[in-house]
């Protein structure tokens, strides 16, 4: 009979996997063992992260700081004093959505805009009112795919490392049992977590709009 855990390393090996497909799969092994955390995570990968101190460091996304002009587009922006607060911004987004912005954003670029508080600051720091956004390499969402892919290889793996396999779709009470008395499976998504801002990713456009 086909192993779960086993079909899930597969698909995580795979050079042209589904990275949602692998989420789901994930997500049901995680939900059948009855392992929160890592089914807690798994839904934030696959719905977006509501609780912003749930956001994993992985997630960090650095940028450089542009203010939209009617007549010039995108310009680059200079703070007098230090802005890496501002140019390091944790992001919230559904994987789904990093996905569509990682394969749809022009010149390898995408756009994080600001909430209105911090948008405000800016412009009175540059006093230029208008709307500014960090501009990221769309290389740092595809960094947050493959960690998001390794961490479920690494998390079968170990699975299979204390005897969890599952047949087919379905557990035995013991590989339950393990799963939840196993210190390194039932918290295994502890040092995910850092400090966190608010952002919103979407595509690198012309003059892009915030996504609710």
């Amino acid at each position: 009979m086909a192993k779960i855990v086993i079909e899930l390393q597969h698909e995580a090996l795979k050079s042209d996997f589904d990275i949602m497909n692998l989420l789901r799969k994930a997500y049901l092994v995680a939900r059948k063992l009855k392992l929160q955390e890592f089914e807690d995570w798994v839904n934030n990968e696959l719905n977006g992260y509501k609780d912003l101190d749930k956001i994993p460091d992985y997630r960090l996304l650095r940028g450089e700081i542009k203010a939209w002009n009617p007549y010039h587009g995108w310009i680059p922006v200079i703070l007098q004093n230090d802005n890496e607060d501002i140019t390091t911004h944790l992001a919230s987004d559904s994987l789904a959505n990093l996905l569509n912005v990682y394969e749809n954003s022009e010149n390898k670029n995408a756009i994080l805009q600001f909430n209105a508080t911090m948008n405000n600051y800016l412009s009175k720091c540059s006093d230029f009112n208008t709307k500014y956004a960090l501009m990221i390499g769309t290389n740092q969402i595809y960094s947050i795919i493959e960690r998001v892919r390794n961490i479920i290889l690494d998390w079968s793996i170990t699975l299979e490392e204390n005897g969890i396999l599952g047949d087919e779709l379905q557990f035995s009470d013991a590989e339950k049992e393990i799963a939840n008395k196993t210190p390194v499976i039932n918290h295994y998504t502890n040092n995910f977590y850092g400090t966190v801002s608010e952002t919103q990713i979407q595509q690198a456009t012309t003059n892009s709009q915030q996504q609710k």
